[in-house]
């Protein structure tokens, strides 16, 4: 247990403390008051966790207001943690989509798709498009042609369609009878009704959209992002939890295996005394937990980032600690073990008249002294520095985290960079020998594929791709060998051709159908 210097608050009341009522706005405009004052945390010396600490800083300084306007609309907390996400979504086409659903089905329909032909004899090709419901209930729905556009006796351009027992509608975009995006609904046997906007999932093909649930209590649950054919996201996600008076991103970043992997954030409601406080987790996940470097703040009075095993403190932390209760502020750096204090901790106490550096000792979590010590807090300014943590740099996530840990296991055991060194050799017999590039979007280059020759002859389809924004359509030849491909060539050329930011999601797509991440089937 840490050393405390002043009781919990009660989150959503008052509570007394020592004879003084303190809320929690009270304490969080004390915290946003130190960090302004106070300002970083002067033992991080690397680059990239002093980025880490701004961005934690961000979080925790943004007011967590609830009320209206926030029903409808993030609040500064939420949007904070939503920012360090911007390179991979865009935000007011995702509010955009969360709005329409609001207003049900037909409205979305309307706003989204002005224009439905009056054709009613056409066909629906593949009935094995995939819509994202709760378990237990069905995901693929036997469709039947109602109007739209048709070609050679297919639904072609916008169209609606309407399955029964169970009852669902669609209304979006054909491809020769194949569905790739536009609006689905259905009402659940509890009443409850689920809204769909965006792409459709097929298989070996990951579309980014929005899958909302109405409650009938008023409670809505939105996610958004990219998903596979197994209900779950499969790349960038985000899930939002949205109650009557306040949005919140419970989850948001790389999903894999129907969990976060990757440069994530997340927030869970916990106990402080009396109290029901929504904290933020972010860093380097690996199934759901943060493992490598990750940052955490309570929104009142704690900031920490360092080193996460298994979602607990361990290894090197940096911490911020600002008492709401008295005229107490501390910067300290240290070591944890599976989420407790051990060994020395460099601490710089400060009030508003004087500030004293100490070193302090723990054992399993436990205060000890305050004695001198032989540890070298030298290493600790330079432990991180190889770790990528943020989402900007323009490497893999996975490649992150090993160099993080590779990174650290060198400077904290004195190896002489054997694991950098080690690492960097795989890397090296793993780095591929060829890779093919795209021209300009909407063009096709003569690249070679980078798996086997399919079979079947290459042919070319003149793809019409109209850009939601401008409104301009514009015809882009796509070449094909399976019926796979050219879906995924289609939905590749409309995401680049349009300047959408969920681009690595149709490269996966490209790389699944075609062989290659530009879908140039060779």
């Amino acid at each position: 247990m840490e050393k405390s210097v002043f009781a919990g608050l009660l989150l959503g009341a008052v509570m007394v403390l020592g004879g003084c009522e303190i809320t929690q706005q009270d304490a969080h405009q004390s915290l946003v008051e130190e960090i302004r004052y106070r300002g970083n945390n002067p033992y991080i010396k690397d680059a990239e966790l002093k980025e880490l600490e701004k961005r934690i800083q961000t979080i925790a300084v943004a007011p967590d207001t609830q009320g209206a306007p926030y029903e409808a609309q993030f609040n500064p907390r939420n949007q904070a943690i939503l920012d360090n996400f911007n390179d991979q979504y865009d935000h007011a086409a995702m509010m955009r989509d969360i709005n329409l659903a609001r207003t049900g089905f037909e409205a979305a329909v309307a706003a989204r798709y002005p224009r439905i032909g009056v054709t009613t004899d056409c066909d629906i090709a593949d009935k094995n498009a995939f819509f994202i419901n709760i378990e237990d209930q069905p995901n693929r729905f036997d469709w039947q042609f109602m109007q739209g556009d048709c070609q050679n006796g297919l639904a072609h351009g916008v169209a609606r369609a309407a399955a029964r027992n169970p009852d669902a509608e669609f209304v979006g975009r054909f491809d020769n009878g194949i569905m790739l995006d536009g609006v689905f609904t259905t009402t659940l046997p509890d009443g409850v009704r689920l809204i769909q906007i965006g792409g459709i999932p097929y298989e070996g093909r990951i579309a980014r959209l929005l899958t909302s649930k109405f409650d009938a209590n008023g409670f809505q649950w939105h996610r958004y992002g990219d998903f596979n054919i197994e209900n779950s996201f499969d790349g960038f996600g985000i899930n939002i939890w949205g109650y009557t008076n306040k949005m919140v991103v419970y989850a948001a970043g790389h999903f894999a295996n129907k969990k976060l992997n990757g440069f994530s954030a997340k927030q869970a409601l916990r106990d402080v005394e009396d109290a029901k406080v929504w904290m933020t987790w972010m860093g380097m996940y690996v199934d759901d937990q943060l493992n490598g470097l990750g940052a955490w703040t309570n929104g009142l009075n704690r900031i920490q980032v360092g080193q996460w095993k298994d979602g607990s403190l361990h290894g090197i932390v940096y911490g911020q600690f600002a008492s709401y209760y008295g005229d107490h502020h501390e910067f300290y750096v240290g070591r944890y073990e599976n989420g407790n204090r051990q060994g020395a901790f460099q601490v710089l106490a400060q009030n508003s008249f004087a500030e004293e550096e100490v070193v302090e000792h723990y054992q399993n979590g436990n205060y000890v002294d305050n004695s001198e010590d032989d540890f070298d807090f030298g290493q600790l300014f330079v432990a991180a520095t190889g770790a990528a943590i943020i989402g900007g740099a323009d490497i893999p996530d996975a490649a992150k985290l090993d160099i993080g840990t590779a990174f650290i296991a060198d400077v904290m055991g004195d190896t002489g960079g054997t694991n950098m060194q080690s690492l960097q050799n795989t890397y090296q017999q793993q780095k591929p020998k060829g890779n093919g590039t795209l021209g300009a979007a909407g063009t096709t280059t003569n690249v070679a594929g980078t798996g086997d020759k399919p079979a079947g002859d290459l042919n070319t389809y003149n793809a019409q791709i109209t850009c939601e924004q401008t409104g301009i359509t514009r015809t882009i030849p796509v070449p094909y060998r399976t019926e796979a491909c050219r879906i995924a060539a289609i939905d590749f050329a409309q995401t680049f051709a349009c300047n959408k930011l969920d681009q690595e999601r149709v490269t996966r797509n490209c790389q699944s159908a075609c062989g290659h991440p530009q879908c140039l089937q060779q």
